[in-house]
């Protein structure tokens, strides 16, 4: 009994022997060490085998290791020195200088290294490639080098393989031509944005030179050149309306741009810039014009045109008044069919006025300060003058109720009236005619107009009711011919009188008989209470100068003219009756006042014209009132008082070229210019 006890109590003994051993054998490390990672500190771009020259190598081990027998083993290939410092399990080889650029180089480790436990690794490092940045490079440029049509707001993006110094690239640009220039950088991107329009037609070279350095200080190894060619430029712009600079504009004016050939319509959505902002519609227009015949439907002068040449924005609602209002014309317009070309841009700015509710003891004139002729309204004085119409096509004449409130006008071939205010505004000429020489009956219920067909076939003068009952012819032949938007700028004609296009007409105070000077230059006399067409016109044997007035005074009519017999110019006053008398010389206009003064012009003996004032019954006594000797004066109007006499002049070196609009005080003499331009004044009640 006593040995197997002894037997069992050594086995015990065994067992805890063995298993201390195997207790012991779980805790003691025995695997060897090894390199885990490495990468380098400075990187450059994307490419994690490119250094940058100024980097470290920082290489990890899967745990802590004695760091002398890494250091012994540790080479570079080729030699650079260096040192190594530790940071837990992690050894950074920093170069004691900068490494070369472009410069491969391989790391390793030999096997051997031992852990903290004494493990020996038993493999290394074997031959980890990386090389150092060479110079920096441009990858990518928009627009190529070599490109042609580049649009001239266009701008120029730079791709560079890596981040660059920002400041030291741009430092390093220079362009030529010279144009100055903003940079912007996203990233390896630089964009050069110009601080104004490039020329067009023109090659640009844009130089990047070799002091340029990347975010490391490598400087490009050579400069970096790109030329490109901007878009020709094959549209000019001929006029803006509104005129740059212009004040007073109407509220309702469109803004357009003519261009010296046809535009494609397609490139004119965002052509214009409007600021303040004005929302409105874009399209593209034949610039209107009544010079010549049209075969077909008459157009409005408004519509659509695949070959027009002129760029119309319609607001969508009045302007705002006395606002100044920049226009900017991008350089986007193409030429019909030449995609490729465009149009130089533009800038300018006008400023509107207040639309005026009354033309009371206010002067009307045409001028075409807004860039087409159109009416206008200004004080006595000459200030605060506003744009009362807003055609595109240049006015050839206008006229007024007797209380100033409606005014009529003719461009184009197209009458229009209107309130005085703007509204109400409608075309009196139907399609397919064209019209002109608008006149107000006194009652201003009717309005007399010259008319022909869009062929150019002359109808005649017409009445027409503005309550809407027919018109009726009053004389079937001599009406103005087509072309009145020819006449160019205030609209000052060759001859002394108005041109033919221009209201030309009189009536009586009852409004039964008018006297009528027509496109041909005949005077007639009609009576519009006449039973028959043969009764109605007499041919007054006179050839005019300018329109008829009604003197109310003498119950007749005063017409500037000559008889062929006689030669002479003179004025002329015609009974309603139809008696005709020579009362004087004179030349030009003639106006007449209620209380019998009338005025008119005089020539001298340099042929330069000025304004006389007398009395209808005593017209030989009449005495000038003006005198200057290099101008010469047209058109006089008596103010409603009858103490003022309004009147334009022209250069005497240039008759075709306004030298402004004047008054002159009847008793006084005093002088006053009230503006430099503009022509056809006339005062309103």
């Amino acid at each position: 009994m006593r040995r197997r006890v002894i037997s069992l109590g050594s086995v015990l003994v065994a067992v805890v022997a063995l298993g201390l051993v195997l207790y012991n054998a779980t805790l003691v490390d025995r695997r060897p060490p090894g390199v885990a990672r490495v990468w380098l500190s400075t990187p450059a771009g994307s490419d994690p085998a490119i250094a940058q020259t100024v980097t470290a190598i920082d290489i990890e081990f899967s745990e802590p290791v004695r760091t002398g027998s890494v250091e012994r083993r540790f080479k570079i290939d080729p030699f650079w020195p260096g040192t190594i410092t530790w940071d837990g399990t992690m050894a950074i080889f920093t170069p004691s200088t900068k490494l070369p650029r472009g410069q491969q180089f391989t790391l390793s480790i030999a096997p051997g290294f031992e852990d903290l436990a004494g493990n020996t690794a038993t493999a290394g490092l074997d031959g980890w490639v990386f090389k150092t940045v060479g110079s920096p490079s441009v990858v990518k440029v928009e627009p190529a080098d070599g490109a042609d049509g580049i649009g001239v707001d266009s701008s120029l993006t730079i791709t560079f393989d890596r981040l660059m110094d920002t400041a030291a690239v741009e430092s390093a640009i220079s362009i030529q031509p010279l144009a100055q220039f903003h940079p912007t950088w996203s990233g390896e991107n630089l964009t050069i944005g110009f601080a104004q329009h490039l020329l067009f037609g023109t090659t640009y070279t844009v130089t990047v030179d070799s002091s340029a350095t990347d975010a490391g200080g490598n400087r490009l190894d050579r400069p970096f050149t790109i030329r490109f060619t901007t878009v020709a430029a094959s549209l000019r712009v001929v006029s803006t309306v509104p005129a740059d600079g212009v004040a007073g504009v109407s509220v309702r004016a469109p803004i357009a741009v003519t261009f010296d050939g046809a535009i494609d319509p397609g490139s004119v959505a965002n052509a214009l810039k409007i600021t303040p902002a004005v929302e409105g519609n874009v399209q593209v227009v034949s610039t209107p014009s009544d010079a010549q015949p049209i075969t077909g439907p008459s157009p409005s002068p408004s519509a659509p045109s695949a070959g027009g040449r002129m760029l119309v924005f319609g607001p969508s609602s009045p302007l705002a008044p006395h606002t100044t209002y920049t226009v900017t014309l991008g350089p986007v317009v193409t030429p019909l069919g030449s995609p490729g070309q465009v149009a130089e841009g533009q800038t300018w700015s006008f400023t509107t006025g207040q639309p005026t509710t009354s033309g009371q003891n206010q002067i009307a004139f045409l001028s075409s300060r807004s860039g087409v002729r159109n009416v206008w309204l200004m004080n006595p004085d000459g200030s605060n003058p506003r744009q009362l119409t807003d055609e595109l096509a240049p006015v050839a004449g206008f006229d007024a109720t007797g209380d100033g409130s409606r005014i009529a006008w003719s461009a184009g071939g197209v009458v229009r009236i209107m309130q005085i205010d703007g509204t109400g505004q409608q075309t009196v000429t139907q399609a397919g005619n064209r019209e002109y020489a608008p006149r107000f009956t006194p009652d201003g219920r009717e309005l007399l107009v010259g008319r022909r067909d869009a062929g150019g076939t002359d109808l005649g003068y017409w009445l027409i009711s503005l309550g809407g009952g027919e018109a009726r012819q009053v004389l079937p032949r001599e009406a103005p011919p087509l072309g009145s938007s020819e006449l160019g700028g205030d609209g000052v004609s060759t001859g002394e009188g108005a041109p033919v296009w221009a209201p030309r007409a009189a009536f009586d105070s009852a409004g039964r008989r008018l006297v009528l000077t027509t496109g041909s230059g005949n005077v007639w006399l009609i009576d519009l209470a006449a039973a028959t067409e043969t009764q109605a016109a007499e041919d007054t044997g006179l050839i005019a100068l300018d329109g008829p007035v009604w003197a109310p005074s003498a119950n007749r009519f005063l017409v500037v003219g000559r008889k062929p017999a006689d030669g002479r110019d003179g004025l002329w006053s015609v009974s309603p009756t139809g008696a005709v008398v020579r009362l004087t010389d004179a030349d030009g206009s003639v106006a007449s006042a209620s209380d019998g003064s009338i005025a008119f012009l005089i020539r001298d003996v340099l042929a330069t014209t000025h304004v006389a004032v007398g009395r209808y019954n005593a017209p030989a006594s009449a005495h000038t009132i003006t005198n200057d000797v290099n101008l010469r004066d047209r058109w006089p109007a008596f103010s409603p008082d009858g103490k003022t006499v309004l009147f334009a002049r022209v250069p005497q070196a240039d008759d075709e070229l306004s030298a402004g609009i004047w008054t002159v005080e009847i008793a006084s003499g005093r002088l006053s210019a009230l503006t430099t331009t503009g022509a056809f004044p006339r005062w309103f009640p």
